[in-house]
């Protein structure tokens, strides 16, 4: 047995505590079980929290990259190959059209070609292999080279027709009465008596006689020049436009549409001039050009 001495404050002397061996026993016995115990919640619940954390696989997410790269390259070929398709069809397009308008055979430039049409569809890119991707825009690339030469010959062929429609164009006179009294070319000058460009064609007339366009346009210019006096100038497309000064009076304004033999002037002897007349003139791509060769074709058809 074991005694205890303890100490009672207000009984004012000690008390003896007697523990017994089964007092001690059952002592350590219920220490040892609250050890146990608490180890074994802290077990559980350190299983419990390493269970709920994700277990990082770094392998798995890698692929997954790769294949979405892979894939979104894939897609980026194929959205190249269908614009390329799709080019090569309006060039295809376009030459049909150039074609028919100047009425000429389609098959003289192979533009009606059927091996640019058709591609693989979204499905079928992934079995192709890069060399036969690249195999495959290299040949659309080749094939629109082809298309751009063929539409640069024909467009070649409409050049000349376009310059021989307006020779019938432009080919009318801008006066209905007078005279030719000067051509273009070298020739004396009036107020100078020396050898000086003539850049036009004058035609003799009474005072007020009537102007008229020799073709539809618009009106480009319509005012006061040095030395051609009141002049108006009509633009008539392509390139072309024709010019009448000295005139007594305008009958049009700048960016009036005018008819083909619409009046657009009055005969008369503004600017540089020794007396009633008009000055015409026919300009190509800005520079002065032999009106003979219209005025001639007009006199022949009277």
């Amino acid at each position: 047995m074991m005694k205890l001495p303890l100490w009672q404050h207000y009984a004012k002397r000690p008390l003896t505590l007697r523990l017994t061996p089964s007092t001690i026993a059952t002592f350590v016995g219920a220490v040892s079980l609250i050890s146990i115990t608490g180890l074994a919640v802290g077990y559980v619940v350190g299983a419990k929290t390493s269970e709920d954390k994700p277990v990082t696989q770094s392998s798995p997410v890698a692929t997954v990259t790769a294949d979405q790269q892979q894939a979104q390259q894939l897609k980026a070929m194929n959205e190249r190959m269908a614009e390329m398709q799709a080019r090569l069809l309006r060039l295809d397009a376009l030459g049909q059209h150039m074609a028919e308008s100047a009425h000429i055979n389609s098959q003289e430039f192979e533009l009606d070609n059927k091996g640019a049409k058709g591609g693989p569809l979204m499905g079928e890119l992934s079995m192709l292999g890069d060399d036969n991707i690249d195999a495959r825009l290299q040949e659309l690339s080749q094939l629109m080279e082809q298309k751009e030469a063929q539409l640069q010959a024909l467009d070649s062929v409409l050049m000349s027709k376009r310059l021989q429609s307006n020779t019938n164009y432009l080919a009318n006179l801008p006066v209905r009465t007078g005279a030719i009294t000067s051509t273009f070319g070298y020739r004396t000058d009036p107020f100078t008596g020396r050898t000086a460009f003539h850049a036009g064609m004058d035609f003799s007339g009474a005072q007020g006689t009537d102007i008229y366009s020799v073709a539809s346009g618009v009106i480009s210019f319509a005012g006061v020049k040095s030395g051609y006096g009141n002049v108006i100038e009509v633009n008539h497309g392509n390139g072309y436009v024709t010019r009448y000064a000295h005139a007594q009076r305008l009958a049009a304004k700048v960016g009036d549409m005018v008819a083909k033999d619409q009046l657009i002037a009055y005969m008369g002897s503004t600017g540089r001039s020794t007396g009633t007349h008009l000055h015409y003139e026919v300009i190509e791509n800005g520079k002065q050009i032999d009106p003979a060769t219209y005025v001639s074709l007009a006199m022949k058809s009277r």
